[in-house]
């Protein structure tokens, strides 16, 4: 029976696994850019009714009707924050992108939750398989939301050329802009005819900044800041030719190695999450198999080392889960947030504020310096104090894990050694009907003389074997009456060995300390990630510079706010140094320089020092122009590495739980199992001897 249930879940498994492929391909076709505005606008006809038409009507009225409900309208906010920047402008297409994302992914999620549920009877594999399920759901959205941002920075690649080529024709940025978003695909198409609109409005400059707070992408808010300086200063000729192109065409390079370092680095990537969640489905049948063929293995899962191994494969898994996914952050576009931190909600409370302060370092010392720049070379948004209350509350939930898990492997442990039937000393295969009955009798009776050997303290052989003799309805020998007797002698003890013990509570403390410290070293994880891109973004920010160190009327605090615009690891030093440059701009780069020791990007800021007190920035950084050649070759074999790199911890991260489950969760506790019972086979072999 167990064997066509362990059928069954297999062949479920790989149903669920075609059937993810299948969607995961739909949605690539239909992710396509191919003929996206002609369907939308055979939609918005009312002459014409179709299936189509129909079908996303209902979706609308699907939409309106979640909306109204609190759960559900809170998770269609969330999954509309993350495509209002794609779609942007557009209220029917957004909330059509919106239903159908949030179908999808639910119809993913119940799928591959409804089987689990009707199979699979084990709590604890209940419980790793659906929240599985749920990592799923969310991963099924992230792919969809990250290609429709590829897909429009490929229709922003295909825009700048058509701009490039209008610029040609006429001279004129907004004219060059609009005949660009006539012809472009349906997503920059709306972007383009923004961009149109900012450069014509009456107040350029406040329209500039709403747009540039909304834009999906640093690209096009280079554009157009880009566009709105040509416009108010005009063109320049430069020795390469216009300065407007040489700047698009700085900005078009920049796009296509961020596409193609995105299509490569997320093809050796892909699938890496799913293969660090496949353990998760597959515990319970390797499980079921080896019990079924090797007998020891389920008294070995059914103990307390079972659990523990079953535990720490778990934590394996979120770990990896927790790495990959902030390896695949650093490579799409920052996600939209809003609403208050809950560190920030929970630091509110008085009596929580103390907690913070009593455990948190104190202010101005070695610890509260060294974690506030862990924060900001991490890209941490969070206070010291909210990360400090973070830290508390991981270390708390880790102890109060802990000790729950040691009282219900207690528990367990103490069912098993009174219900699990008694074992003949055999390795392979499984006990015989009658075997099992067999067993399932001396279980039974040496609970029977343990419950009323419970409350005696001088326990001995003879009493048991006296009370063995009254209870057995059988007659036995008395070679087999010992054997017995020194069952049951045996488990009383072990009985008796279930308390607390040092080592116990030392565990709970140790896992409430790693839990403790387990935010920093995430923090520690994510400077490392970001410590292989920071020459990566010092590269984009001196292509900027070249950009824009020709224009006339460029100073150093405008250019220092487009570096801001347009950087991502840097992007809070910058801020800094932009608010205390107004009260000093010496000292405001010092310290900028300070905030970022990082040796490339002192180098930029010592540049701008001096582009501060005496010299202009195109003869400071002319530098770039002519090594923009070799700085591009240069750049390609950094990619190349950085990828590499990259990709080698994503695979290490991401097999890591496949090679527990392998390793740690069958041929560890095999070969562990084969060594006790060989130690049982040398016992019999002694008394025989």
């Amino acid at each position: 029976m167990r064997l066509e249930g362990l059928s069954l879940l297999l062949g479920t498994v790989m149903v669920l696994f075609f059937g993810v492929t299948v969607a995961f391909l739909w949605l690539s076709r239909y992710s396509s850019e191919v003929g996206a505005a002609r369907q939308y606008e055979a939609l918005r006809q009312p002459a014409k009714t179709s299936k189509k038409q129909v079908l996303h009507q209902g979706m609308q009225r699907l939409y309106l009707l979640c909306s109204r409900l609190p759960l559900l309208r809170t998770y269609l906010s969330y999954m509309r924050r993350r495509l209002t920047i794609l779609h942007f402008g557009d209220e029917w297409k957004l909330r059509l992108e919106t239903m159908r994302m949030t179908l999808f992914a639910w119809g993913v999620l119940l799928s591959a939750s409804i089987p689990i549920l009707l199979w699979v009877r084990d709590p604890i594999s209940l419980f790793m398989l659906l929240i599985g399920c749920w990592v799923v759901h969310g991963m099924v959205a992230d792919v969809a939301v990250q290609r429709l941002e590829v897909r429009l920075l490929r229709q922003l690649r295909q825009f700048f050329g058509d701009v490039r080529h209008h610029y040609h024709r006429h001279g004129m940025v907004e004219e060059a802009l609009y005949e660009a978003a006539d012809s472009a695909a349906y997503e920059m198409a709306l972007h383009g005819q923004e961009l149109v609109e900012v450069l014509s409005d009456s107040h350029t400059e406040e329209r500039l900044e709403q747009y540039l707070e909304t834009a999906p992408n640093r690209y096009l808010k280079g554009l157009a800041g880009l566009s709105h300086l040509i416009k108010e200063y005009g063109d320049k000729q430069t020795k390469g030719g216009s300065l407007y192109l040489k700047a698009l065409g700085k900005l078009t390079n920049e796009l296509s190695l961020e596409l193609l370092r995105r299509e490569r680095l997320g093809f050796l990537l892909q699938g890496l999450s799913v293969i660090a969640l496949l353990p998760l489905l597959f515990t319970q049948p390797l499980e079921l198999w080896a019990s079924r063929y090797f007998s020891a293995m389920e008294v070995f899962y059914a103990s307390t080392f079972g659990w523990v191994a079953k535990l720490g494969l778990l934590l394996v898994v979120w770990l990896s889960y927790i790495l990959l996914r902030h390896i695949q952050e650093l490579e799409t576009a920052p996600k939209v947030t809003s609403g208050v931190a809950w560190e920030k909600r929970l630091y509110c409370w008085g009596w929580v504020r103390k907690l913070v302060h009593l455990l948190g370092p104190s202010p101005g010392s070695n610890e509260a310096v060294r974690m506030i720049r862990l924060l900001k070379e991490s890209g941490s948004p969070l206070r010291l104090e909210w990360f400090y209350l973070r830290r508390i509350v991981a270390g708390l939930m880790a102890f109060l894990t802990a000790a729950g898990i040691f009282t219900a492997l207690y528990i367990a442990d103490r069912h098993q050694l009174l219900y699990a039937p008694a074992r003949s000393g055999i390795l392979f295969g499984q006990l015989t009907p009658e075997e099992q009955v067999r067993a399932q009798v001396a279980v039974a009776l040496d609970r029977q003389i343990i419950q009323q050997l419970k409350g005696v303290r001088e326990r001995s052989m003879e009493s048991v074997l006296s009370l063995l003799g009254g209870e057995a309805k059988e007659g036995k020998t008395s070679e087999q009456l010992y054997a017995d007797a020194r069952r049951v002698l045996g488990k009383l003890e072990q009985l008796d060995q279930h308390y607390v013990k040092w080592w116990q509570a030392l565990l709970v403390m140790l896992a409430g300390w790693a839990g403790y410290c387990l935010p920093v070293g995430i923090r520690l994880f994510q400077r490392q990630m970001r410590k292989m891109e920071m020459k990566h973004e010092v590269d984009q920010l001196h292509t900027v510079i070249a950009m824009l160190a020709d224009m006339e009327r460029m100073s150093v605090e405008d250019l220092l706010i487009w570096l801001e615009q347009f950087a991502r690891l840097f992007k809070e030093p910058l801020q800094a140094c932009l608010l205390h440059f107004d009260q000093g701009a010496e000292q405001a780069l010092a310290q900028l320089k300070e905030d970022v020791p990082f040796l490339p990007f002192a180098r930029t800021v010592e540049k701008l020092e001096l582009a501060v007190q005496s010299l202009p920035l195109d003869e400071v950084f002319d530098d770039l122009e002519s090594e923009y050649a070799f700085s591009q070759e240069q750049r390609k074999q950094e990619y190349e590495q950085l990828i590499e790199h990259k990709a080698g911890w994503g695979r290490w991260i991401g097999f890591a739980p496949m090679m527990t489950l392998i390793f740690g969760y069958l041929v560890l506790p095999l070969i562990w199992a084969s060594l006790n019972q060989m130690s049982v086979y040398y016992e019999q072999l002694q008394r025989i001897q």
